[in-house]
């Protein structure tokens, strides 16, 4: 009996210790959940398995944990935005509806003057014909090479025809000045009432140059500011009305200072609001045949 027993436990196979342990240890160890399955099991997009509450407590602290701190920053912020409406408006409510009428005013002003500004560039102004004075001496001036960087001549001989626009007779404006410069002899011999007539009618534009020009001579002839001023037509407008100059170029007589003022009113670059009188048109005729005459007889250029 005895050797049989033997035999028989010697035949059967028995699970070593050290499995055992294992077996058992891996039993008791907690089953732990992926992250990602308990926040979609905590949102609702996976159906909760049938668990003790123990357990859903233990696999979900963590998570349930972050999701309350973003629940409550989100009751925060809910909270808080009123407050900051609040305060937008109440910064927006402060500006003074004076500021608010002033800006737009000054919008209005804007688009006038820009409305204003285009309607002028659309006005295209036609000139006079040139006085037969003025046309001598505009030939004089081509002869004389004052005119001889003017792109609106070609080759050496002179169409009047270019002269129609207000680009070619600001030229011979300017050529007019530097004829006066080389031809200063010519000042002390011109006609005194001739002179005081025009600047006596006032200034030919509001152009600076054009104003100082004709209050230099003024000064000159110790004729008052005030006494043409006050009837000139232009006063609203000018920005140096009853001004008097007191530079060194009143004492004497100069001619460029002559061509600033006497041949706008030929080159009929005077303001358009101007009623030039005869008498004057007249005036300026005499001087421009007396300069073209004395030119060529007594004097030469300055070197």
């Amino acid at each position: 009996m005895a050797i049989l027993l033997k035999s028989f436990l010697q035949n059967q196979s028995f699970l070593k210790p050290s499995t055992i342990c294992r077996t058992i240890a891996s039993s008791t160890e907690p089953y732990k959940k992926p992250l990602s399955v308990v926040f979609e099991e905590a949102v609702g997009l996976r159906p909760k398995p049938e668990t003790s509450q123990t357990q859903e407590e233990e696999e979900g602290n963590e998570l349930k944990r972050k999701l309350f701190e973003l629940e409550k920053k989100l009751i925060e912020l809910k909270n808080t935005e009123p407050v900051i409406k609040k305060k937008l408006k109440k910064v927006v409510g402060t500006v003074p509806e004076l500021q608010t009428e002033k800006s737009r005013n000054l919008y209005t002003l804007f688009k006038g003057n820009e409305e204003k500004q285009e309607e002028e560039h659309d006005v295209v102004r036609v000139y006079k014909e040139l006085p037969l004075e003025m046309v001598s001496f505009v030939k004089l001036l081509h002869k004389k090479g004052y005119l001889n960087k003017a792109n609106f001549i070609s080759g050496e001989k002179l169409e009047l025809g270019s002269l129609d626009e207000e680009y070619s007779r600001t030229f011979v404006k300017f050529a007019a000045e530097r004829f006066g410069k080389d031809y200063q002899e010519i000042a002390k011999w011109l006609s005194g009432s001739d002179l005081k007539n025009i600047v006596l009618f006032g200034c030919p534009s509001l152009e600076k140059r054009a104003i100082f020009a004709a209050k230099t001579l003024r000064k000159f002839f110790d004729i008052h500011e005030n006494n043409v001023c006050e009837k000139c037509v232009l006063k609203e407008k000018c920005k140096f009305p009853n001004q008097s100059v007191w530079d060194g170029k009143s004492h004497n007589l100069h001619l460029s200072v002559v061509m600033k003022v006497i041949t706008l009113y030929p080159l009929d670059l005077t303001h358009p609001k101007l009623q030039v009188p005869q008498e004057v048109q007249d005036s300026v005729s005499r001087l421009l045949t007396e300069i073209q005459n004395l030119s060529r007889t007594i004097c030469t250029p300055l070197s």
